[in-house]
């Protein structure tokens, strides 16, 4: 059974290459099949090899002049989103990313909120003050228009808290530590702030210049337009071409049939 369906396989395989062979080679059996007229079939094969490695090596240039295009144009665009990203976090820092927290209090590079739910403070001229109690630790967080926000940090059991509303408890040393940290965040934040006008002037002029700076990629879309320009005029192709309408009329005188490109 086995024998048998290798067998019918061979058979249509056969058949559908004889039937591309007619294909390309029309005209009687003969002419598609028998030696006598191989010579003819082979200049007709050979003139379309030669065509199609003409074509292949356009195509070829072609996408690798489209394929630089694209690339030129992918960095443009990415140097000049960068700079866009850059002079928008200058124009609007917002928070920031984490630099920090304690408790409920988180610091950002440019605010700082009392607790995960708070509101946030800018960074700008504000003051972090330790102030000791007796059951709970407090940094006041104080603006310079006296405004501001309190974060508290227990040190001490509430007695009349249940054993499962337990809480966290924090060190003086540790909350007097993040006071520091708080702190000299703003006063590098102050240092940014002073310069922050001069950093966007220069970046937004850098984003201009970046969005003028075309070069590379007209470059290399004036290099694709040569390379189609070369294909459309390469001598190579146009003999490619001859042999093969010649290769192909001789065919035709000798079997009446026009055999394909």
């Amino acid at each position: 059974m086995e024998a048998v369906r290798v067998l019918v396989l061979m058979m249509v395989a056969a058949g559908i290459w004889a039937a591309w062979q007619r294909s390309l080679f029309p005209g009687t059996w003969a002419h598609t099949f028998h030696t006598a007229h191989a010579e003819e079939r082979g200049l007709l094969t050979q003139a379309r090899r030669q065509l199609r490695a003409v074509d292949k090596d356009q195509r070829q240039a072609e996408k690798e002049a489209a394929g630089q295009v694209k690339a030129e144009y992918e960095k443009y665009e990415q140097r000049v989103g960068r700079l866009e990203r850059e002079v928008a976090l200058l124009r609007d820092p917002g928070r920031g990313t984490e630099l920090g927290r304690l408790g409920g209090l988180v610091l950002y590079e440019h605010a700082v909120a009392a607790s995960l739910e708070g509101r946030l403070l800018p960074l700008h001229g504000l003051r972090a003050r330790f102030d000791r109690g007796d059951r709970v630790h407090s940094l006041y967080l104080t603006k310079p228009d006296g405004g501001g926000d309190r974060a508290k940090f227990p040190h001490r059991p509430d007695p009349a808290a249940s054993p499962q509303d337990s809480v966290r408890l924090f060190d003086e040393e540790e909350v007097r530590d993040f006071e520091m940290t708080i702190n000299e965040a703003a006063a590098e934040e102050k240092v940014f702030r002073a310069g922050l006008a001069e950093q966007l002037a220069g970046k937004r002029e850098e984003l201009a210049e970046a969005r003028k700076d075309t070069t590379p990629l007209k470059a290399a879309e004036q290099s694709h337009a040569d390379v189609r320009d070369r294909n459309r005029t390469d001598f190579r192709r146009q003999e490619a071409l001859a042999d093969l309408t010649a290769a192909r009329s001789r065919w035709q005188d000798l079997t009446g049939r026009q055999p394909p490109r």
